[in-house]
């Protein structure tokens, strides 16, 4: 695992792995993991968000430690990297300021897909900036074993042709738990061995998170 962006300049293709990470679990881990295998993809970048705009309906725990999280769950995979760049910022945090910023910093020739599920790249058209997000960044949009992707797939070739934007849709292992599941278990104090890295556990624990 690697932190920051510094040590990426002399990549030329990255996968985009965002999310709030409350807290991030062998999900995430896998869905990485998975586009590294299947994809022509040298890094995967994992950003925690800092203040994301589709979370107003509860709290999201405090970005240190969703970050904090983030980045001892990476530790042992050599071809994930961690980035607070999304954290720093202030304000509501967006995906077209963060493709934007890491173009900037790694080159605007390199090749960028920004990874998401399927239910929010349904919701795409209502991003900030929707129509100039699909243009400057590939995405791929993920799905689980059992979902239904006829619809979806009718979906994403309208969108392609529409907006001439890159999607590939990938279907990724499923992984029988969610982020709410796992603080649920923790207000409960039952188990999330298995569900989570064990220095993530440790540090669930030890600071008290989701009580």
């Amino acid at each position: 695992m690697e932190s920051g962006l510094k040590s990426l300049k002399n990549c030329r293709s990255f996968a985009i792995l965002g999310g709030t990470f409350d807290p991030i679990h062998y999900g995430h881990l896998t869905t990485g993991e998975e586009i590294l295998r299947r994809c022509d993809i040298e890094k995967v970048i994992f950003i925690p968000s800092g203040n994301p705009p589709h979370k107003n309906d509860r709290v999201v725990t405090e970005s240190q430690h969703r970050g904090e999280m983030t980045r001892l769950a990476m530790e042992g995979y050599e071809n994930f990297v961690y980035s607070s760049l999304e954290i720093e910022r202030e304000g509501k945090t967006y995906t077209i300021d963060t493709i934007k910023q890491l173009r900037a910093e790694l080159g605007e020739d390199k090749k960028f897909y920004f990874v998401m599920g399927a239910d929010a790249m349904l919701l795409i058209d209502t991003w900030k900036n929707s129509a100039e997000l699909l243009k400057i960044c590939s995405f791929i949009a993920v799905t689980r074993p059992g979902y239904d992707t006829s619809e979806f797939i009718s979906f994403v070739d309208e969108l392609k042709k529409r907006q001439e934007c890159d999607i590939k849709i990938m279907e990724i292992p499923a992984v029988d738990i969610s982020s709410s599941e796992i603080r649920e278990y923790v207000s409960k104090g039952e188990s999330i061995k298995g569900f989570v890295p064990e220095n993530v556990e440790k540090y669930i624990i030890g600071n008290g998170l989701y009580k």
